[in-house]
């Protein structure tokens, strides 16, 4: 009983703190709604995450080569009586870093594992009593992965990640893994209700200027595609929609586009922005058009 009200524990997400309702009522985003257990994590963070893997193992590899050489190099030089203690330092330092490893997590969840949801945004909470603010309003693009994962041909759950771009190359990812295949519980993500509300969002910023544009004869562009009344825009030509053999998103994640003049063109559909508004003029433009969901 006692590990099953820890697991409650764990699940429960902690009202907005001031830091947060500070956040939210400078940046104007309104009443306070809900809270979502999903991850999240800035551009930043994300980018310097993969240098700050390479350099932790550079340095415990470093410090493993050392702490084995020293102990060899002591006893070669004074004698066993000082080499053989020494050994306990590497393998300490080993025994230290599989405790933190395996070490059971902290009770209680941590604030880059929840989201708060307010009338007009997001606020993601941050380590010592940081909290950002993210307006629906300041939202230029957003970049969805969906990806379903399989171990030796079994479903084991879903990765989601939506990746919302606030200008000069800054944005915050909110994303979370669940196995859409097994009654939820109590500590799962709720990262498929939130990502809904993005969606719903992103439709709401971004489609209805996309429709005015096209009503208006303009070409609304995506990245390195764009569409407009007469055809689509692909790096390798423009094809007029009545020469597109055919537009697929497949379930895998792969949009393809074929065309009688400017050949094949795949991208996933994570590097096209605003992906959702993206392929709702698609399928206006083109009602050929195919979708392939797993």
């Amino acid at each position: 009983m006692e590990r099953r009200d820890r697991g409650l524990d764990r699940a429960t997400v902690p009202p907005p703190g001031e830091a947060a309702t500070r956040a939210a009522r400078e940046a104007g985003l309104g009443v306070y709604l809900r809270a979502f257990r999903a991850r999240h994590c800035d551009d930043a963070r994300a980018a310097a995450r993969p240098g700050r893997r390479r350099r932790r193992t550079l340095l415990l590899l470093l410090l493993g080569a050392a702490g084995l050489a020293l102990p060899a190099v002591a006893t070669r030089l004074v004698g066993a009586w000082l080499g053989v203690p020494l050994l306990l330092v590497p393998f300490g330092v080993l025994g230290w870093f599989l405790w933190r490893s395996f070490r059971p997590p902290p009770a209680g969840l941590r604030p880059k594992e929840y989201v708060y949801l307010y009338e007009r945004g997001l606020v993601c909470p941050g380590e010592g009593g940081a909290a950002r603010a993210v307006p629906w309003r300041a939202v230029t693009a957003m970049h969805q992965d969906v990806t379903r994962t399989y171990v030796n041909g079994g479903y084991t759950g879903t990765h989601y990640a939506y990746r919302l771009l606030t200008g000069a190359g800054q944005g915050v990812t909110v994303g979370g893994f669940l196995n859409e295949e097994r009654v939820a519980r109590p500590a799962d993500s709720q990262i498929r209700e939130l990502a809904q509300i993005v969606l719903d969002e992103t439709v709401r910023r971004a489609l209805p200027p996309a429709v005015t544009a096209l009503e208006a004869g303009e070409r609304v562009t995506f990245g390195e595609v764009a569409v407009d009344g007469r055809g689509i825009a692909l790096p390798s030509g423009t094809a007029p929609w009545e020469r597109v053999r055919g537009c697929e998103w497949r379930g895998d994640g792969l949009v393809v586009v074929r065309t009688a003049g400017a050949g094949r063109w795949a991208r996933e559909a994570k590097d096209i922005p605003d992906f959702p508004v993206f392929w709702t003029l698609v399928k206006e433009l083109f009602p050929h058009a195919r979708e392939y969901r797993r």
